[in-house]
């Protein structure tokens, strides 16, 4: 958990406080039909969505980055502004184009290309997210089931304190996976599925691959329930499915079309598509699958999350027992939970890498698998209002209870240093000694490449990427493509022409790469004899090795930059 001052601290207790008496009284009036109105209900809407801005105000606000992927993405968008060609200039790993040209909106707007435009952007999405899980099981489900297997998610994005507060590649995925949801559960409640839910399903589902491949898996499975929805349903099965069919290509054909005529199509067919399906640290996916225990343990607050869906879970199997309770096993929808957790946890664990943010997957496949049984129990009961509402109470607390043991854990220990300050918020970037050297040899307009895996330095000087890959992982790793993005990434050198290149391989705080010996650029023969030739080594600070275009050297005047 991030640690915050004693004011930002006073600042969110205040927080967690307002939002148990708030989902308490929701609670009350929900069940007790009050809060049925959509004037009430976009006024609860509105709690909630200020609730969730208080809540992430500190970290929205604090101008430094806080995970590695923040600045990655935003260097991204930083150059898209200059080389416009996504893969041709720009490749982002396993993201897709989506993430990084969303990113240029708040620069439309007068916005600068720091942390804090970049987190109002991931709170747009995340708001947009919860709000789509939100109607989602509101469609599907029973009022109170609804809103027991909403909880869980609700209070993780409210409470969470550390990780899953920066931003993180999977917002959009995640906001277009919540859509495709929605749109999903509208069909579901349909006499028969219309064209245009259909068409927008497709559309959306359409868009997934771009924003990043992990999340392919998910949307089909939600196009193939939906085409058994078409199949029992629909009094024109051939059509529906052809309406259905032309959304899913719409962005696909726009993309290949596109990559064609820029010339870009190659680095997408291998270093995307391909390369996407090839990522993986190795071991089979049943050995990922047994070490999730461990990745589970080490990412952070989400065992919170994972915990009170497992209660939840846990607590239907036992009542279920004790009243003789069987679920239909031809039950739709929970098949249509149970596949959605496989392929989450599928999508979660396949690559090896345990990165934390990708277990996002699973939550609202976790909601859905919940609510499918407790709604078909629920449906089988007649329980009073009362006993409802006060059950429903009692989950609102225990749902808190985990972030609020953290907490005080948090406020007892005095291990981790703070973090965050009130007046860190809404600061400037701050610029590094070895940021202010770059910015010493270069003018606006020019390039930087980074060697190693510290994109900061992009932000904190606001110097486009020169070479496509903005952190050296392909490069450096071995794969099966290794040696065409050493290629690729010598030919962005000459193409583009860095003024400064930085080698931020160390033996003590770099990130990753550990090792010069094995990890310096000179260890990949032709990069390291291309900056012998063209580049002269100026300065090394923090143990981080400057070196400057010779002829950039050269020039007897340098304007200066502020």
């Amino acid at each position: 958990m991030i640690r915050f001052d004693k004011w930002l601290s006073v600042l969110t207790s205040f927080g967690f406080l307002l939002i148990i008496i708030s989902s308490l009284l929701f609670v009350y009036q929900y069940l007790g039909g009050t809060a049925s109105s959509r004037r009430r209900q976009w006024g609860w809407g509105a709690v909630f969505g200020g609730l969730l801005l208080l809540m992430r105000l500190p970290f929205i606000a604090y101008n430094r980055e806080l995970e590695v992927d923040e600045s990655q993405m935003l260097t991204q968008a930083l150059s898209l502004t200059k080389y416009i060609h996504y893969w041709n200039d720009v490749d982002g790993l396993t993201q897709g184009p989506l993430v990084s040209y969303l990113l240029i909106l708040p620069s439309w707007f007068g916005g600068s290309f720091d942390y804090i435009s970049a987190r109002l952007v991931g709170f747009v999405l995340l708001s947009l997210t919860l709000l789509f899980t939100y109607r989602t099981v509101h469609n599907l489900f029973a009022a109170p089931v609804s809103l027991a297997v909403f909880v869980p998610t609700a209070f993780f994005y409210l409470l969470v304190q550390g990780w899953f507060c920066e931003l993180y590649n999977e917002y959009v995925v995640l906001c277009l996976l919540a859509i495709t949801f929605w749109l999903f559960s509208s069909l579901y409640n349909q006499p028969y599925p219309t064209f245009g839910v259909l068409l927008a399903l497709g559309f959306v589902s359409g868009l997934v691959p771009f924003a990043k491949l992990q999340g392919v898996p998910t949307v089909l499975v939600t196009l193939l329930f939906t085409a058994l929805i078409i199949l029992s349903k629909s009094p024109k099965k051939i059509l529906s499915l052809l309406v259905l069919l032309a959304g899913c290509l719409c962005c696909p054909l726009i993309v290949l079309v596109l990559t064609l005529l820029n010339g870009s199509f190659d680095y997408f067919l291998n270093f995307y598509l391909i390369g996407n399906f090839q990522y993986s640290y190795g071991g089979s996916i049943w050995q990922k699958a047994l070490d999730y225990p461990t990745f589970l343990q080490h990412s952070g607050q989400f065992i919170d999350l994972f915990i009170t869906y497992a209660v939840l879970i846990a607590a239907y199997l036992w009542v279920s027992i004790r009243s003789s309770f069987r679920f239909n096993i031809r039950s739709f929808l929970v098949w249509f939970g149970l596949l959605h957790v496989l392929t989450g946890f599928y999508e979660a664990i396949k690559s090896g890498y345990q990165f934390y943010h990708y277990q996002q997957f699973l939550i609202i496949p976790l909601a859905l698998l919940s609510g499918a049984l407790w709604d078909g129990f629920y449906a089988t009961r007649q329980v009073p209002a009362p006993k409802v509402r006060l059950i429903l109470a009692g989950w609102v607390l225990l749902c808190c209870l985990p972030y609020g043991i953290d907490r005080l854990v948090l406020f007892a220990s005095s291990a981790r240093p703070v973090t965050i300050r009130l007046y860190d918020l809404g600061q400037p970037i701050p610029v590094s000694p070895i940021s202010k050297k770059i910015l010493s040899y270069t003018r606006p307009g020019d390039d930087l490449t980074l060697w190693g895996w510290f994109p900061a330095y992009h932000i904190e000087t606001q110097l486009s990427q020169a070479t496509a890959d903005n952190i050296t992982f392909r490069v450096l790793m071995p794969g099966p493509q290794q040696q065409r993005h050493q290629a690729r990434f010598l030919e962005d050198l000459k193409r583009h022409r860095p003024a400064v290149f930085v080698d931020l391989v160390n033996r003590t705080h770099s990130f990753w790469f550990l090792n010069p010996d094995v990890f310096g650029h000179e260890q990949v023969v032709p990069i390291g004899t291309y900056i012998q030739t063209h580049y002269q080594h100026v300065a090394t600070i923090n143990d981080e090795r400057v070196y400057v275009r010779k002829d950039r050297l050269r020039e007897s005047e340098l304007p200066r930059r502020h």
